[in-house]
């Protein structure tokens, strides 16, 4: 390990040591509601630019967190290499897979504020440093960007993804969503408990391989990091 990789491992233990409190997702109005899920029966929002538009589902789903909704969209057929199975090391960095309607504020994985509006999601690997330790288990997120900014649907890379999505929380770090657990068999919109204590969704994703990819996103909980 080098000396500045080094220092960067101290400085996040030390941070852990402090137990900074993180908000995973969850409503801005701390909460500990229960979420429910619904299919919802409407076209992707004329928000999103007609490229990105064509490439969702027609319809969506809509999950309830107290009174905020997050009304997601899939893509009708997810790009993956060929390979054997299906998980998110065949999914090209910046590969569009969704949008998201958020109906009110909501706290990304980091604590900061995503206001109210409509966002693309986009597939994003998080950085293997020491910045980033203790964050998730996994290094698989969909990173959320304005619908205003984000008009094409080809795979926009690892910086493209992280520019865009910087800009929805006005600040130097993206606003992520976890993929925790990245790949289950669990049950269609169940929820479930990660290791460490985070609420999750499981949605499925159409894919140009074998099987859709099946898998949990993040909506609530805190962690410790």
């Amino acid at each position: 390990m080098t000396p500045d990789a080094l220092l960067k491992v101290r400085a996040w233990r030390a941070c852990a040591a402090a137990l900074i409190t993180l908000t995973a997702f969850a409503p801005a109005a701390a909460s500990s509601q229960t979420l429910t899920s619904a299919p919802l029966a409407e076209a992707p929002p004329e928000a999103l630019a007609a490229p990105v538009r064509a490439a969702l589902a027609p319809s969506g789903t809509r999950v309830t967190n107290g009174p905020v909704t997050l009304d997601f969209w899939w893509v009708t057929n997810l790009p993956v290499q060929a390979a054997a199975d299906v998980t998110w090391m065949q999914v090209a960095e910046g590969t569009l897979v969704g949008a998201v309607r958020l109906s009110a504020d909501y706290r990304d994985i980091r604590g900061k504020t995503i206001k109210p509006g409509v966002y693309t999601l986009r597939y994003a690997v998080q950085p293997a440093d020491g910045d980033h330790l203790g964050v998730s288990p996994y290094r698989d997120f969909l990173l959320l960007s304005p619908a205003a900014e984000d008009t094409g649907d080809a795979p926009t890379g690892h910086d493209g993804t992280i520019k865009m999505s910087k800009d929805t929380i006005g600040a130097s770090h993206p606003a992520p969503g976890s993929l925790d657990p990245p790949v289950t068999s669990e049950p269609l919109y169940s929820t479930g408990r990660t290791d460490l204590d985070l609420t999750y969704i499981v949605f499925e994703v159409p894919t140009t391989g074998p099987k859709p990819l099946r898998f949990g996103l993040v909506l609530v909980g805190r962690i410790d990091a």
